[in-house]
């Protein structure tokens, strides 16, 4: 059989989302125990499969995503305060807007920077041997 993996990566580098002290929030609660993975690094252990397809998509089309998604939430404020104040409850309503903002803005920040061409989406199409 074929497995296609979609997956954000970054162009050079793998990284762990560590929780080091308080201001690690978004690895705490958007990225809990990940990783964010090379382009390259399921590339690594191949030795089961052979790479059919290997293309990235630029992460300007994230850029745009991730704001498209902040604009929807923004539009929609009042619904997703009611949602966050029965998920998280009444007092933490605003942290968790705050939150979800800067993790879109943060998100848009990263996929746009350097042309799109430093974090972005990478396919794989990978073949059992």
């Amino acid at each position: 059989g074929e497995l296609f993996i979609h997956i954000f990566t970054h162009n050079k580098y793998a990284y762990l989302f560590e929780v080091k002290s308080d201001t690690d929030w978004m690895a705490k609660y958007f990225f809990t125990g990940g990783i964010m993975p090379s382009d390259h690094l399921l590339l690594y252990f191949a030795s089961d499969y052979e790479v059919k397809n290997h293309w990235i998509v630029n992460g300007k089309n994230y850029e745009k995503t991730s704001n498209a998604w902040l604009a929807k939430m923004d539009a929609n404020k009042e619904l997703i305060m009611k949602i966050f104040s029965e998920t998280y409850g009444t007092d933490e309503a605003v942290k968790w807007w705050v939150y979800w903002r800067v993790f879109f803005m943060s998100c848009a920040e990263l996929w746009g920077y350097n042309n799109g061409e430093e974090w972005f989406v990478s396919h794989y199409l990978f073949k059992k041997r």
